[in-house]
């Protein structure tokens, strides 16, 4: 069956958007609604915990919304975004701060420049 993209976000799945880049999870099962409206499983930055080659590995658990990780765990982590999600208490960068286009920060860590360039041209 070869729906819309309209039709299909309208079946109630749950979307994470980072300024355009999509990680769709589904409604039930891995990826579900942990609270309401957070994707279970997308980290600060955007990226869907799924596909973290980190995660992968298994030498990372996630993080989360930037404004639901406790002082300890941004501490554990290191991570310069989530540090910032956390402090600025956003969920998601690519949704919640406007600085999201430009911000070197996520160079590397999970964008690299040619995406987040992309993104800028595209929001002008």
């Amino acid at each position: 069956m070869n729906e819309t993209r309209r039709a299909f976000m309208a079946k109630g799945l749950g979307v994470a958007s980072a300024a355009g880049a999509l990680a769709v999870v589904g409604a039930t099962g891995a990826g579900a609604d942990d609270k309401a409206g957070e994707p279970k499983g997308v980290a600060a930055c955007g990226l869907c915990c799924g596909t973290c080659p980190l995660m992968k590995a298994g030498k990372c658990k996630g993080c989360g919304a930037g404004n639901a990780v406790s002082a300890e765990k941004v501490r554990m982590k290191n991570c310069p975004v989530l540090t910032c999600a956390n402090m600025k208490q956003i969920a998601y960068c690519g949704t919640d701060c406007m600085m999201f286009p430009q911000c070197g920060k996520l160079i590397g860590r999970p964008y690299d420049k040619g995406f987040m360039d992309g993104i800028k041209t595209r929001l002008g």
